[in-house]
């Protein structure tokens, strides 16, 4: 912890007025780019003029949080505000938007569930970036719980136990949505693994695209031919001080979504986020 506050002590000495600094998980990497907070080999300095246009073939396949950072790059270029974007890296959400709201931070680099925020104070919550359907996730379990995987399509969530962390507020109410027997809630994601394969729970919710996950506290295999699609939005999420970045943020996401088609949507199914690739699994909260 000494050494992660000693790093972002020596980012936040280096800021300036041209630079727009933007929180990015630690684990954050783009390969492309060599992009990262805080990692050596990567740079953490973005220069402004150099951010793709949303539809550049360098963002293709991109995924949302580097789409999420070049939406934000876009809107500052557009507007000449800061020169260069500089990211500093959190340990989790909550940990992000206590540095924004303490001036460490401009903003939190990455969309957020505008509902796991609402009722925080001190915030402003842009037009969303991604609307409410278009988050979609699948259904996982541990290797060893092959009386779960093996269910396939035919899951019945109804008699089975779901797991997930206790501030993921949209995810809880995802699994209470699609009717989980139970909802056990975890301190931290490092635990879910093994919570679900020492039989304590039976299945999470994370990254339709991905068939293995293992960010979550070990791995986790996915159970094609069902999905479940989040009644939530998200937005960029900033301290209530910086209005100014807030109307540049409003302005450029409302001007690409008038767009024909919609730009916004467009980018994020460039980055591959977006995909109809599963528009034929069952989603399970229809």
């Amino acid at each position: 912890m000494r050494s992660f506050l000693t790093l972002l002590l020596l980012i936040s000495s280096h800021l300036s007025a041209d630079t727009l600094s933007i929180g990015v998980h630690a684990n954050y990497v783009n390969e492309h780019f060599k992009l990262a907070a805080g990692r050596a080999g990567y740079s953490n300095v973005l220069p402004v003029k150099e951010c793709p246009e949303l539809d550049s073939e360098q963002l293709k396949g991109s995924q949302r949080i580097t789409m999420d950072i070049m939406v934000i790059c876009n809107a500052v270029k557009s507007a000449k505000y800061v020169d260069l974007l500089r990211l500093v890296p959190y340990p989790n959400v909550a940990r992000g938007l206590q540095l924004a709201n303490n001036n460490k931070i401009d903003m939190v680099g990455q969309s957020l569930f505008e509902g796991d925020h609402r009722k925080e104070e001190n915030l402003l919550i842009t037009h969303p970036v991604i609307r409410i359907g278009e988050f979609q996730v699948g259904i996982f379990s541990t290797k060893n719980r092959t009386d779960i995987l093996e269910l396939g399509d035919s899951i019945d969530v109804t008699k089975l136990r779901g797991v997930t962390v206790k501030s993921w507020k949209t995810d809880q109410a995802a699994l209470n949505n699609i009717g989980a027997k139970q909802v056990n809630l975890l301190p931290t994601r490092n635990l879910i693994a093994n919570f679900i394969s020492s039989g304590r729970g039976d299945f999470t919710l994370s990254y339709l695209k991905e068939p293995v996950v293992t960010r979550i506290g070990g791995e986790l295999i996915r159970i094609p031919g069902v999905k479940v699609s989040f009644d939530a939005s998200r937005s960029f999420i900033l301290p209530a001080r910086n209005t100014q970045l807030f109307n540049i943020l409003q302005s450029y996401i409302k001007e690409q979504r008038q767009k024909s088609p919609d730009a916004i949507r467009q980018a994020y199914i460039h980055a591959g986020f977006i995909t109809e690739d599963y528009d034929h699994w069952r989603d399970l909260a229809k």
